[in-house]
């Protein structure tokens, strides 16, 4: 079966990021039209006169985006559309736009041959009997950790997430999600010490304060009260993806580890840093005696 996406976009600031979220899951392109709402053209015209309508699609407040993509499978339409649900921050929001999904009795010029994928050369300082490592689904390396990751709602208040950190003393983030169990932000055991602290021992924080920059940073400290005040953008790792994309992920948001979150970003597993090093040192050595 064959779908066609239709993505009526309001918010046209946020189709860039949805444009790289669909391709990241498999969505070969989109067509991209300027639209516009009919209440909303009627209600801007009738405040600057019929006589602006060749300027209708210049006016940002009236202005959108409709996005139109085929896709010929079920389970790649489900990740397209959590894809979009998770940038537009849910169409339920006002002023967020409409998702439709429409079967499509024929299709023609779907599939386009496409040029082979040029080898990945890697550079000389990269050792041969670890390339498969650096290859290895982050499936495998979670099923072997066997960590369980440790997640809290987004309106649940810090002590609370600090003390489900403390029950998973091994896993050194906490992931927070919204109602629907979706991964909304990350905190790692760092900033969530801080601003745990920051509560009990201001004073500390308050000899720090030098510049405008600190007071401002001290200003929002004071107002953190739950998960989601200190919460960071989400960082996570999908199944299927592997090792090198982990440890890059790890390595680019200075994070100690990352949760792993299913098609729909359920978390449903978490990989350490600390322990990502000593499976692979675990193999370095299993390795050295077959050789031997």
């Amino acid at each position: 079966m064959t779908y066609l996406l239709t993505v009526f976009l309001d918010d046209v600031r946020v189709m860039p990021d949805l444009l790289q979220a669909w391709r990241g899951v498999g969505v070969s392109g989109a067509t991209i039209l300027e639209s516009v709402g009919a209440y909303r053209a009627t209600t801007w015209l009738s405040r600057v006169g019929l006589g602006a309508i060749n300027r209708l699609f210049e006016a940002e407040e009236v202005s959108r985006r409709t996005l139109l993509v085929a896709i010929e499978s079920d389970e790649l339409l489900d990740r397209a559309v959590a894809e979009a649900e998770r940038v537009v921050g849910g169409f339920d929001r006002p002023n967020s736009g409409l998702l439709l999904v429409l079967p499509v009795a024929q299709v023609r010029g779907l599939h386009k041959v496409q040029p082979k994928p040029r080898e990945e050369k890697l550079p000389p300082a990269v050792r041969p009997d670890w390339v498969v490592r650096r290859d290895t689904p982050v499936e495998v390396v979670v099923d072997t950790l066997n960590l369980e990751a440790t997640v809290v709602r987004h309106d649940a208040p810090l002590d609370e997430a600090a003390q489900a950190m403390i029950a998973h003393p091994r896993v050194h983030m906490v992931c927070v999600v919204n109602d629907d169990g979706r991964l909304v932000g990350v905190l790692d055991v760092g900033t969530l010490a801080d601003d745990f602290f920051f509560h009990i021992m201001p004073e500390e924080f308050l000899s720090e304060i030098t510049d405008l920059e600190r007071v401002m940073q001290y200003a929002e400290m004071s107002g953190v009260r739950t998960a989601a005040d200190a919460m960071r953008e989400p960082v996570w790792v999908k199944r299927g993806e592997t090792v090198k994309d982990a440890f890059k992920r790890m390595h680019d948001h200075d994070l100690p580890g990352l949760p792993v979150v299913d098609d729909h970003y359920q978390v449903v597993g978490y990989i350490n840093l600390m322990e990502l090093m000593a499976v692979c040192l675990e193999h370095k050595d299993d390795d050295t005696e077959v050789t031997a």
